[in-house]
């Protein structure tokens, strides 16, 4: 019998036994959870997950009860629960919270993976021991059900079989729509906490796709239990991955590459390449992240071009972060961005918009980076069977939305995400837009080349809330549209806050795409002082390492000031 905790399984937050050793644990992990706040990089690491993850479950641990610590006297039952759909009939994987009604405190199931708040993942048939007394049981798939609220008393009865059915609010896949997650690794897991981990959450969350990537850190890769896994995939010609695939998830390879000055500071910046032939080496760059190893001389566009003409898909990973994001991106190098993949320290302004206001076209991704700590997916349709490459595909032509829980639904005139709409002149177009979600979002918005210019709110629906917007824009300029919910809208079940966007719909006029001058020379500026910090903090062999990773950066700058030129001329 093995315990998760939370989602980073730390053994010494496990070793606690008792409520008083809880609350200490919970006590000095917010201390030191506090201390890292001071110093923490902007990048959603491992180390400050693995921090995140212990005061999480510490936290849990504080709230809940152990049926077999807190009263030894009185008996336990072995309840099972059965979940299904009720449209179908078929059986679900889920999230099941189970508290006691007479002390008003969650019951703790060691021997389930715990989530967030002390959900805990189940499959759709699972056994677990609760006290004998009378329990509210909470259950939910993924983001495309109702919450499902049931009482039982179980006081005096050993064994008990309870059937909880489970009311979509919207089913994607009826829609076509196909769900992934972008960026995911594993660690602190042995190799069988991982199968388990891996073929019975992404189940409960209702994820159709996860790719599952290789990174490097020295020391620290030792517990990167997902590097054994994609490993041993890549040399035995995808087997492993396809074995973990017959739960019904489909999983695909990955391989966070990436580079920084120092552990846990900035560099030239992470990018996940999926779906690949081999690993890019060396899979991370630089003597500050690699103890020591190598210099800090090789750009992440070598590996990047080397990728793509191995036929993999490019996604910058951690919203801007690093230095090479607008030199690749002018490049033309990268297939879309992961917004919000470990960390929510941005806005769509700084993340994304200002790349969209020079033109470019740019889908939107999204990922969990450490463990799947959230509902965070990204929707694309598709048809037919599925497979990482089709997905990958209709990915990089920027139909898909990114969410943690409201689902989107949003045309123009009759064209969806990643379409272009060609006009001659000042135009009316036919806006709808459709959110759907469990928990209230409060509103969603139309986003117009960075501008919300319109916004509708939410109303509850038949135990979810729905937000619906129609009407007729008139535009007179080249630019983009795209649907949203608020930055400041509600929290999941998880406690995290809500967010979903969809991809642009891109509008030109007399064949011009919009761009922003301003935005372009504020881009070019930022090179040009990341330039200098690579040239105080770099390590290079040569003047010929030196060269190779900032040619790349002027490459960047000649770009943006031939699209300047261009538009002032």
């Amino acid at each position: 019998m093995y315990r998760f905790a939370s989602v980073a399984t730390s053994r010494s937050v496990e070793s606690a036994k008792s409520f008083s050793g809880a609350i200490l644990l919970l006590g000095v992990l917010v201390c030191l959870f506090t201390a890292a706040d001071l110093i923490r990089a902007h990048e959603g690491s491992a180390h400050d997950h693995d921090r995140t993850r212990q005061l999480a479950l510490a936290k849990a641990t504080a709230l809940a009860e152990d049926p077999t610590q807190v009263d030894l006297e009185r008996a336990t039952c072995q309840m099972t629960i059965h979940l299904l759909d009720a449209g179908t009939g078929q059986p679900l994987a889920g999230l099941v919270r189970i508290t006691n009604l007479e002390t008003g405190k969650a019951i703790s199931l060691t021997d389930e993976i715990h989530r967030e708040l002390n959900w805990y993942a189940l499959a759709d048939q699972t056994t677990v021991n609760v006290p004998q007394t009378k329990l509210k049981i909470e259950v939910f798939h993924g983001i495309e059900t109702r919450l499902q609220v049931h009482e039982e008393d179980v006081t005096g009865v050993p064994r008990v079989t309870v059937k909880l059915t489970l009311q979509r609010i919207y089913d994607p896949r009826a829609k076509g729509l196909v769900s992934g997650n972008t960026h995911l690794h594993l660690m602190k897991l042995t190799y069988a906490e991982a199968h388990r981990y891996l073929r019975l959450v992404p189940q409960a969350d209702g994820l159709d796709l996860v790719f599952l990537s290789h990174l490097r850190r020295l020391p620290d890769e030792k517990d990167y239990i997902s590097n054994r896994i994609v490993e041993t995939s890549l040399a035995g010609g995808g087997g492993e991955l396809r074995r973990l695939s017959q739960h019904g998830t489909l999983f695909a390879n990955g391989e966070e590459h990436r580079h920084n000055f120092s552990a846990y500071g900035e560099g030239y910046g992470h990018v996940m390449l999926l779906d690949l032939l081999q690993l890019i080496r060396p899979v991370s760059i630089g003597p500050g992240i690699m103890t020591g190893e190598g210099t800090d001389g090789i750009p992440l566009q070598r590996g990047i071009r080397t990728a793509r003409n191995d036929g993999a898909t490019v996604i910058w990973c951690h919203n801007t972060y690093g230095f090479e994001d607008t030199p690749n991106l002018m490049a033309g190098l990268l297939h879309a961005l992961n917004i919000f993949d470990g960390s929510v320290e941005t806005t769509y302004e700084e993340s994304f918009y200002k790349y969209l206001n020079l033109g470019l076209h740019l889908p939107f991704s999204t990922g969990t980076d450490w463990f799947i700590y959230d509902f965070s997916r990204v929707y694309v349709p598709l048809e037919g069977e599925l497979s990482a490459k089709k997905w990958l595909a209709q990915l990089q032509s920027g139909k898909s939305y990114i969410t943690n829980g409201t689902f989107l639904e949003f045309t123009v005139s009759g064209h969806s995400m990643g379409d272009t709409i060609g006009l001659t002149a000042a135009s009316e177009l036919k806006v709808q837009g459709l959110a759907l979600g469990r928990n209230d979002f409060n509103s969603i918005e139309l986003v117009s080349n960075g501008e919300v210019i319109h916004t509708t709110e939410s109303e509850s629906a038949n135990g979810h809330f729905r937000a619906q917007m129609e009407f007729t824009l008139k535009v007179d300029q080249p630019g983009w549209l795209a649907l949203r919910i608020p930055t400041d809208a509600g929290k999941n079940e998880f406690g995290k806050g809500l967010f979903a966007h969809t991809s642009p719909i891109y509008v030109e006029m007399s064949g011009k795409r919009i761009f922003r001058s301003e935005v372009a020379k504020q881009l070019a500026t930022e090179i040009q002082a990341n330039v200098k910090v690579i040239n105080e903090k770099g390590t290079f062999a040569n003047e010929d390492e030196r060269e190779a990773v900032l040619r790349v950066h002027r490459l960047g700058i000649d770009a943006l000031h031939a699209r300047i030129s261009g538009e002032d001329g």
